[in-house]
């Protein structure tokens, strides 16, 4: 346990309103405690709404709305800028981490300039095992995630002290981007070579997943595979011209998966072609996987399954809100968008499925505490939530297959997008509590993190 770090200086709440008095702030490792004379609030980072400095004060705000209690904290003396890099660093990192980030615990954090479409301010830079985040100063601007798998080029300006970086497009987004981090001086280079290293690291792990998955399969089909299938990025058969059937087989070894891809694929009609197969390492830098397989369904759905060891089941999702599929029907572009958003949150998610598929009285939960906390900080995660229909176990072809035809008829009539399948109660208690143990990248320590020791989802 890291010693608490305790600052005092003088103070005044603004709201509620109150008379300026001795301020101390104690910051713990899971939180701080502000005391202002005979007033005193214990909160956690990631209730700090707004940290700002006002002539050499710091404005604090925790919470937002109606609720919100904000204070204004001075003659904090050499102490003074030292809350404010406090505060900011811990509330990154523990808004991080709830967002399944981990970052090293021994590495500051990075104070940049930097310009990314039309923004242009100054935010916080810090590195992960997927890739980097930017988080600015603004706080009204959200977070620009570097994802490693995004980053086409990285381009550094040694004399100019910038560093240019072009990220691909992602699910929902009609262009790519570019972010500039400028005034770098020196430290340009340094932040090139660490941008550069996530990007390559990227491909590296792909080249060496594909290499193991269809290792016969000749050199150019295995490099186009490897080029595409990087960290989760779903690929359809158009986008691997060659090498499509080799990982279709790789994938599918398991009899029992491939069963399942099979029945799907019959039910698809003329979407199949959106069909689309996705594979990531568990772990940056590591040699295990896990792969999955999408399939459009009709009625604007979307099946998911990803391929593991032990029990299984299809996790369904719209594609479109329901209105809008009345109006539009089966439409390929957006059947693309639904995959590629759905992959993304099972990445960012590191592969839980229990998250999108508890029902609200369960994920409200004290064990689930941990669940809550990634589907605040992950909009790709609450995006693929929200999208949720319905799962289906898989503990025989016969009630499999009858549970998804009822699940397709049901969901081709419904037109609310808040109604619930009235299947999936029984599909829930079919789950075994005791299926499998989550991924070590999300169990973590300490009381705020109530993590369950087993993940219920198949």
């Amino acid at each position: 346990m890291t010693e608490a770090l305790v600052l005092s200086g003088r103070g005044r709440m603004l709201a509620p309103p109150g008379e300026a008095g001795p301020a101390r702030v104690t910051l713990d490792e899971a939180g701080f405690t502000l005391t202002l004379g005979n007033w005193t609030r214990v909160a956690a980072y990631r209730d700090l709404e707004t940290i700002a400095v006002q002539d050499g004060a710091t404005l604090v705000a925790l919470g937002s709305g109606a609720g919100a209690e904000r204070a204004m904290l001075d003659l904090f003396g050499s102490g003074q800028s030292q809350l404010v890099r406090e505060l900011r660093d811990r509330r990154l990192r523990q808004r991080a981490a709830d967002a399944l980030m981990t970052m090293p615990a021994d590495e500051s954090i990075a104070m940049v300039e930097y310009e990314a479409g039309t923004q242009h301010g100054v935010g916080q830079l810090a590195y992960h095992s997927w890739g980097a985040l930017l988080a600015p100063l603004d706080e009204r601007l959200p977070w620009i995630r570097l994802r490693r798998s995004r980053i086409v080029s990285v381009r550094p300006n040694d004399a100019g002290g910038s560093v240019e970086v072009e990220l691909a497009r992602g699910p929902g987004e009609a262009t790519g981007v570019i972010v500039r981090l400028v005034g770098l001086g020196a430290a340009a280079r340094l932040h090139a070579d660490r941008l550069e290293a996530l990007r390559t690291g990227a491909l590296a792990d792909a080249a060496r997943i594909i290499g193991a998955l269809i290792p016969d399969t000749p050199y150019a089909a295995r490099q186009e595979a490897s080029a595409f299938l990087v960290d989760g990025r779903p690929a359809r058969p158009i986008d691997l011209a060659t090498s499509w059937s080799a990982i279709e087989s790789g994938v599918l070894v398991d009899p029992t998966f491939a069963s399942t891809y099979a029945q799907l694929r019959a039910k698809g009609g003329p979407l199949t072609e959106e069909r689309a197969l996705a594979i990531a390492p568990t772990e940056p830098g590591k040699d295990e996987a896990r792969s999955w397989f999408l399939v459009p369904l009709p009625g604007n759905l979307l099946a998911l399954e990803l391929v593991s060891e032990g029990a299984h089941a299809t996790y369904c999702f719209r594609v479109v809100a329901r209105a809008a599929f009345s109006a539009g029907g089966d439409d390929p572009a957006a059947v693309a968008a639904a995959v590629a958003a759905v992959s993304e949150a099972l990445v960012d998610s590191r592969f839980l499925r229990e998250p999108i598929a508890l029902t609200d009285e369960a994920l409200a939960q004290p064990r689930y505490l941990r669940y809550r906390l990634a589907l605040a900080a992950l909009p790709s995660l609450a995006g693929a939530r929200a999208r949720f229909v319905g799962r289906i176990v898989h503990r025989d072809d016969a009630s499999w297959a009858a549970a998804l035809d009822e699940l397709v008829a049901w969901h081709i009539s419904t037109r609310d997008d808040g109604a619930v399948w009235p299947g999936g109660a029984a599909q829930d208690a079919m789950v075994d509590d005791a299926s499998g143990e989550e991924p070590d990248a999300i169990r973590a320590e300490g009381p705020e993190a109530l993590l369950p020791e087993t993940q219920g989802a198949p």
